[in-house]
């Protein structure tokens, strides 16, 4: 799957607030004919400064703010003087404050930092870069202050915001009141690669404008709108970015059971080619809950948080479903037949099993494909099309 993730970029803007000195010589010496074009720009530059001390004192103090965050990994996971500055930029984001001060000195960290904040908050479509200013004296930070960049007005961004909210109830009503959150996560998983399309070219992409909106986005936007989700559904999740496949690429993370699986929506959004030569859309739950052994055979994170080592397997998906196999005798051969045979007779697209090995793997296509024993149990079925995934040993079987 091809992916587009725009990297947030930052702009620095120093200023050295220094005094420059003119002195005078003693009666008798010789002064250069020239001497005003220097005095000039000596009085010119200290006028400079003394209008940026005055933008510098006119900025508020580091305002003191109460967390929103508490309990988000990526949040928890700063030291303490981060968190603080965290909080900062955050509550400017949602308060739509033109420029800040934060409690921080080295601007160059607020980069680290803002991918933090979008890492935990899914759901801030209106803010995409920032801008901040570094106020020094002799080498010190005086005040550093940070501004927002909205690509809409607040009363826009609200607007927005209840079309937004609409739609997503769509996707809450769809769950069963009393389902855990493995089924949660599974739906919601489920229900983002039906409703909406991968497309390279849809507007607003690496926000959920595109995906509760406009049904199409890519990576970042199917990325950030399971994060905001699951954030409504009380369920700890974070979104990933770096590279898989060859490109740029956002993932999520989520914590079930108290232990962390990795989830890739965008990478569940397949489709295979018919006897027409048609995309045939299905979902894929390859990725879905994860180990980072798995994962990381694909992706590559590049993040500035650390990201913990996910080993648990009891929410996985072929686990749960009991699709997944550890050996390959006639109990496991009946048990897979059958597997195959509800799908088909229930109109299924597809159905995937997986295996602890891929020598297991291996046998199961063997013996259902080659050898033919897939008709033992689709009766009437003619033509077959399957796929085998030798990275997560899953064998998958598509009806046409």
């Amino acid at each position: 799957m091809r992916s587009v993730n725009l990297r947030k970029k930052t702009q620095r803007i120093a200023f050295m607030l220094c005094v420059a000195a003119v002195s005078v010589q003693a009666a008798g010496c010789t002064i250069p004919m020239d001497i005003s074009k220097p005095v000039e720009e000596a009085v010119s530059s200290v006028k400079e400064n003394m209008k940026v001390k005055k933008q510098m004192d006119a900025l508020d103090m580091p305002k003191e703010v109460e967390s929103v965050s508490g309990g988000r990994y990526v949040y928890e996971s700063l030291a303490e003087e981060d968190r603080k500055v965290y909080d900062q930029m955050l509550d400017a984001i949602n308060s739509y404050e033109d420029e800040v001060t934060l409690s921080a000195s080295n601007g160059q960290k607020l980069e680290d930092i803002f991918e933090c904040i979008k890492a935990d908050h899914g759901e801030l479509f209106w803010v995409d870069s920032f801008r901040y200013t570094q106020y020094q004296r002799n080498g010190e930070t005086q005040k550093l202050s940070f501004s927002p960049n909205y690509s809409m007005t607040k009363e826009q961004r609200d607007a927005m915001q209840r079309r937004i909210d609409g739609c997503v109830q769509t996707y809450l009503d769809g769950i069963e009141k009393d389902a855990g959150d493995y089924e949660k996560v599974c739906e919601i998983y489920r229900s983002l690669i039906e409703k909406v399309n991968y497309n390279v070219d849809a507007e607003n992409n690496q926000n959920i404008i595109s995906v509760f909106l406009d049904g199409e986005t890519v990576c970042q936007g199917y990325a950030s709108a399971m994060q905001y989700l699951m954030s409504l559904l009380g369920i700890p999740c974070v979104t990933v970015t770096g590279t898989a496949g060859g490109g740029p690429h956002a993932w999520n993370m989520v914590q079930l059971g108290g232990e962390w699986y990795y989830l890739d929506v965008t990478w569940g959004n397949s489709a295979y080619h018919d006897e027409e030569e048609n995309d045939v859309k299905y979902v894929e739950y390859d990725y879905l809950n994860v180990t980072s052994e798995e994962l990381l055979r694909t992706h590559s994170p590049h993040v500035k948080f650390t990201l913990p080592e996910c080993t648990a397997v009891e929410y996985n998906y072929y686990v749960q479903t009991g699709k997944y196999f550890e050996s390959f005798g006639e109990a496991e051969q009946e048990k897979i037949g059958g597997i195959f045979k509800e799908a088909y007779e229930n109109g299924a697209h597809n159905i995937s099993v997986k295996f602890s090995s891929n020598e297991l793997c291996g046998q199961a296509r063997q013996y259902f494909l080659s050898d033919y024993h897939i008709q033992d149990y689709c009766s009437g079925l003619e033509s077959v099309y399957y796929n085998t995934d030798s990275g997560l040993n899953i064998f998958t079987v598509i009806f046409p």
